[in-house]
């Protein structure tokens, strides 16, 4: 089925299933209660949920992983029942019963103790899952992976936003989102907004609808989308473009509804929310009541210094493309990293993974989802994130209705991040390894990517150029690579136009850092971040 077929049914399905998504609101009460009924049966929806989407599926990848551990059916429900779904997720981990992130996106065959399996990431989509509308996470080449969303799995999640936004104080004030349309994910918030009854006061993109070469694709999905959520009656604005250099636009209308209302939410990157925030501090007004909700990059103890510095408060998300929200911010934080893991939805836990050729080991997260709804079906995915997971009661609203997990300090042994925007390694190596030698000379080691913070609190990316290599040119190179990723796919388009309009990648002219063990890797890991492992 060609990819112009697809989308015309789904935008044909889409009116029905945004009626059947906006036929309840979701109330504190009910939001409590389906938390409450969801944690209560953690054991038997995981059991369901494999039972019907993997041994009733023979072509399934993990059916192939589990019958090759000699885990049958009936094995599995006795290991829940002896040991919990946590439990016994770990224990299927020791058996080889997992799949790491290049293997779900299909970059890797499966290798276990003998088996080899060939897949594809469409392999792991939900077989017990509705296609609705679809998001895009980055392809080097080709089309990018499609993650289908559906609004059941918006519906879901909805229960622990609505919990969130209770938890620090934010229900029923104003919202201002800061975000792109799509292939980005702002829309999700949209539609959960619209199913608490809440209306989004204003959404400003921060890209050019026309700044792309699938502008007419995505420009066109997001309008439609928009116009039906408008004639359900949700007041969605249509989103107004003000890019990254106008943040100061941001900040006076954030000023302006705290005159009128005290309190306001702005849902935005972190590298944008600081660009808010700073451009309020040069205005000479501060931004006291103001919460900001903020993902995309990790959150760091300077970016939400500054942030403070203006009186606004942090609260950082977590959220995977491929698994859905996996935590938001505690309102009694151990630090400002600090999120509930959504832990009536997936199952995680820490597995150690040396990174090659580095050899830092991190504590990587493996992740399964527990929601029959959600749009890829995990089993144990080492995605390629990796941080601190605990237990503690810190007396907020997400740990009365019982998300006691904590996840904190999460980084990723795989991404590039700048001004909220992520791009995978294997987008970038080609360009650093093949691209810019086979243009400006010099070899696959002269060439690095460095993710630092600057002394302003964004995140940049140092080119580290060697010497050797002579560049008549500086910006010649920074084009060559913004070029590379227009032509990349749609969502490495995306990551080119912000970072260009932000001027996030900055060269330097040195020797690109090596290891430990000596060796020169295309993408530099912070010691720091090494360091914690």
């Amino acid at each position: 089925m060609s990819e112009t077929l697809e989308y015309l049914q789904l935008f044909a399905r889409f009116p029905l299933a945004l009626r059947r998504f906006l036929q309840r609101t979701v109330t504190l009460d009910e939001a409590r209660r389906t938390v409450r009924d969801r944690m209560q049966t953690r054991d038997a929806r995981f059991l369901r949920i494999v039972e019907r989407g993997i041994y009733a599926h023979p072509h399934s990848p993990y059916l192939r992983l589990l019958t090759h551990a000699g885990c049958e059916m009936g094995d599995l429900r006795a290991l829940v029942t002896r040991m919990g779904v946590d439990g016994a997720l770990q224990a299927l981990r020791a058996q080889g019963v997992y799949v790491t992130f290049d293997e779900l996106r299909g970059r890797k065959p499966i290798v276990r103790n003998g088996l080899t399996l060939a897949v594809t990431p469409r392999d792991f989509d939900n077989p017990l899952a509705r296609r609705d509308f679809a998001i895009t996470t980055g392809g080097s080449s080709g089309l990018a992976m499609g993650v289908n969303q559906n609004l059941d799995l918006l519906a879901d999640e909805t229960p622990f936003r609505r919990l969130m936004l209770e938890a620090h104080g934010m229900f029923g004030y104003p919202i201002v989102l800061w975000g792109h349309v799509l292939p980005g994910a702002s829309m999700r918030g949209l539609f959960m907004y619209a199913r608490m009854g809440l209306r989004v006061d204003t959404w400003f993109a921060p890209r050019p609808w026309r700044d792309s070469t699938h502008w007419m694709k995505y420009g066109l999905a997001a309008t439609y989308m928009i116009a039906c959520l408008r004639a359900a009656g949700t007041g969605v604005p249509f989103p107004r473009v003000v890019t990254l250099d106008r943040a100061e636009v941001v900040a006076r209308h954030v000023r302006r509804l705290l005159d009128g209302h005290s309190r306001c939410l702005l849902f935005s990157g972190v590298s944008t929310a600081l660009r808010v925030c700073l451009a309020a501090k040069d205005l000479g007004f501060d931004l006291a009541g103001c919460s900001l909700l903020v993902a995309g990059e990790p959150v760091t103890t300077a970016k939400a210094r500054q942030m403070g510095e203006v009186g606004a408060t942090v609260i950082p998300t977590y959220g995977v493309v491929e698994a859905g929200m996996v935590g938001y911010g505690c309102a009694k934080p151990a630090d400002v990293t600090d999120v509930h893991l959504q832990s009536d939805a997936l199952a995680l836990f820490t597995h150690p993974h040396r990174i090659e050729p580095s050899g830092v080991t991190v504590p990587a997260f493996n992740v399964t989802t527990l929601l029959d709804t959600a749009s890829k079906l995990l089993l144990n995915v080492q995605i390629d994130d990796y941080g601190d997971v605990e237990e503690r009661a810190c007396g907020c609203e997400l740990d009365a209705a019982g998300y006691h997990t904590h996840v904190r300090q999460i980084r990723s042994y795989s991404k590039l991040v700048g001004e909220g925007i992520t791009l995978m390694g294997d987008e970038i190596v080609p360009i650093l390894e093949e691209v810019l030698p086979a243009r400006f000379g010099g070899s696959s080691l002269d060439y690095q990517l460095v993710e630092e913070e600057d002394d302003r609190g964004f995140t940049r990316l140092h080119l580290a150029i060697s010497p050797r290599v002579s560049i008549r040119n500086e910006q010649e190179v920074i084009d060559v690579m913004h070029d590379a990723l227009r032509r990349s796919s749609p969502a490495g388009d995306l990551v080119r136009s912000v970072w260009q309009a932000a001027g996030a990648i900055q060269i330097t002219r040195q020797e690109p850092m090596v290891t430990a063990t000596g060796k020169v890797l295309p993408l530099h890991i912070p010691r720091r971040s090494a360091e914690r492992a």
